[in-house]
């Protein structure tokens, strides 16, 4: 049999149509991977503006539970005198006035870790949130006396992301956004 220089074209064409595939798979991996990073980025966005929006919307809870205090004379708000390190969770009653939580006759108090979230991730839900995935607390950071200004620090969260400890490391599963902080001057 013998070889002719048409058989050796038609075997080139087979080898050059290999590489095609290779390099088309090549390139739709790493358009692939593009994409999926393309979409990470959109939902980590989406996240970030749904705790802006809820830590903006607490900010103006705060100062209207200090505005309710002010215009009525009822003991309302937090007293800032030696409160600087308790966080409050803030509720709507049935007349969608803002108060914040109470139990008994004493408000409720949170401290402040974002290492060890447990108690006010899951009791200080957002109500605004039909799916529970944030949390929402206040704090008070600092205030003057002479002034009657508090600053008051407003921190949302994630309250759905697991923490698991594997060979004695914390690994986060599911999607997760550190929380989100938002500073104001609050007048009292």
């Amino acid at each position: 049999m013998k070889i002719t220089l048409e058989s050796k074209y038609e075997g080139m064409g087979f080898v050059e149509a290999l590489i095609a595939i290779m390099v088309v798979g090549a390139s739709s991996v790493v358009l692939m991977q593009i994409a999926t990073k393309t979409l990470q980025d959109m939902i980590q966005n989406e996240t970030i503006d749904t705790m802006t929006q809820y830590a903006v919307e607490g900010a103006t809870m705060a100062q209207n539970v200090a505005m309710q205090e002010k215009l009525t004379g009822e003991d309302v708000f937090p007293n800032p005198l030696g409160d600087t390190n308790n966080c409050y969770v803030i509720d709507k009653d049935s007349d969608d006035q803002y108060l914040i939580r109470k139990n008994a006759q004493e408000l409720v108090t949170y401290t402040y870790d974002p290492i060890v979230r447990g108690q006010y991730k899951t009791e200080a839900l957002v109500p605004e949130d039909a799916d529970n995935l944030y949390f929402r607390i206040f704090c008070i950071e600092s205030y003057d006396i002479t002034s009657n200004y508090v600053i008051v620090k407003v921190v949302v969260g994630q309250s759905t992301v697991n923490q698991t400890i594997v060979e004695g490391e914390s690994i986060t599963k599911g999607y997760s956004v550190k929380d989100y902080t938002y500073f104001t001057v609050v007048n009292l």
